[in-house]
């Protein structure tokens, strides 16, 4: 059975990912799908660097956000604020979603184009990971609530080196699944993984850039996203949704929540967000350089030959 196609576009923060997914889109009638798990949530707009553009809007705001898709530059792109800050949105309740949407784009007749940073959603599409092998265990969750995060991470490390390289250390959600998993099955996350049968054909194009480069992409953009007021954002969303909403765990705005508690001052936390930044983008390198099925390219240009080619 031939599997429909799908490109895949991949690499770290601030690689230029948006900007290549946008030309592929142009350039072979295509839609795209955020994979990003923090440009999912409404409102986090600022310290995500979410691409700007308008939505068609009529009746419940929140329903045709599900409905329509965000045209950015004329392009359509789906998987932008589909759920509220202090909502839980798994990595299966992603796989669903954008199966749901990819069947849409192939219907008519487009190519749907993946593109993010987010190994995890990545995976859950081209993979078809199941996630229903290990039930959550309540009573090893109030175990845990007497742990660090640190100390979580400490036991993940240990265990299993490679998820620890693929989990926020402030994720603490992540951070008790993956010991519930070691714990109850003495595996790592790979050993236990059970796989569904594949439903595309999928294309991976990372982006690659030189590291000093790409952090000083990074720290330009972080000061950017000061200047257009990333601390005015995150107070916003503090007093609707609470300092503990899911959201906010997010790199950039658990810094400037601390700068808003009094904790440190906007300069310190500005520094730490870069360094943050840094290193999550080192770890994104790690996770998709394991990953032999993905052709790297560094533009828009190199990724359209690849693309032909494959299409």
């Amino acid at each position: 059975m031939t599997l429909p196609k799908i490109i895949v576009i991949v690499g770290p923060t601030a690689s230029g990912k948006t900007a290549v997914g946008i030309a592929l889109a142009r350039a072979f009638d295509g839609e795209v799908i955020a994979a990003d798990s923090r440009t999912i949530y409404r409102g986090l707009d600022i310290g995500t660097a979410k691409p700007t553009g308008e939505r068609m809007l009529g009746g419940d705001l929140k329903a045709m956000a599900a409905e329509k898709p965000l045209m950015v530059e004329g392009i359509p792109h789906w998987g932008i604020d589909i759920a509220d800050p202090d909502e839980v949105f798994s990595v299966a309740e992603y796989q669903a979603y954008a199966d749901n949407v990819t069947e849409g784009i192939l219907k008519r007749g487009h190519v749907p184009i993946l593109v993010g940073g987010t190994g995890l959603y990545i995976r859950a599409l081209i993979d078809r990971p199941n996630f229903t092998s290990v039930p959550p265990n309540e009573s090893l969750r109030v175990e845990l609530a007497t742990l660090s995060n640190a100390e979580l991470m400490a036991e993940i490390a240990e265990r299993d080196p490679d998820t620890a390289s693929t989990i926020d250390e402030d994720n603490r959600r992540r951070l008790e699944r993956a010991i519930e998993i070691l714990r109850a099955t003495g595996k790592t996350l790979a050993e236990t993984q059970k796989f569904d049968e594949l439903r595309y054909e999928a294309l991976q194009i990372g982006i690659e850039m030189e590291r000093d480069a790409l952090y000083s992409r990074i720290d330009e953009r972080v000061d950017s996203m000061i200047a257009s007021g990333l601390v005015d954002e995150v107070r916003e969303l503090r007093n609707k949704h609470g300092n503990n909403a899911t959201a906010m765990t997010g790199i950039g705005y658990r810094q400037i929540s601390e700068f808003l508690e009094g904790k440190t001052k906007l300069k310190d936390a500005v520094t730490r967000i870069k360094f943050d930044s840094h290193h999550y983008a080192k770890r994104q390198e790690t996770w998709f350089k394991r990953d032999e099925r993905i052709v790297w390219v560094r533009d828009a240009k190199g990724a359209i030959e690849v693309a032909q080619k494959f299409l």
